[in-house]
């Protein structure tokens, strides 16, 4: 659940920065997909080979 609910980031990004500077949302949608990206694929993937290095 903590992993998933960054999924929806980008397209908050986006929108709040539509309405606010429309010349700043593609730069905002590339952070968040970048910070989607490393909560979502990288960081189960760490915690993985955490736990499989203690456990054996």
């Amino acid at each position: 659940m903590a992993f998933g609910s960054l999924m929806g980031t980008v397209s908050g990004v986006a929108g709040s920065l539509a309405a606010t500077d429309p010349k700043r949302v593609p730069y905002g949608a590339l952070t968040a997909t970048f910070h989607t990206g490393i909560g979502c694929l990288v960081g189960p993937l760490l915690f993985y080979l955490t736990v499989r290095a203690i456990v054996g």
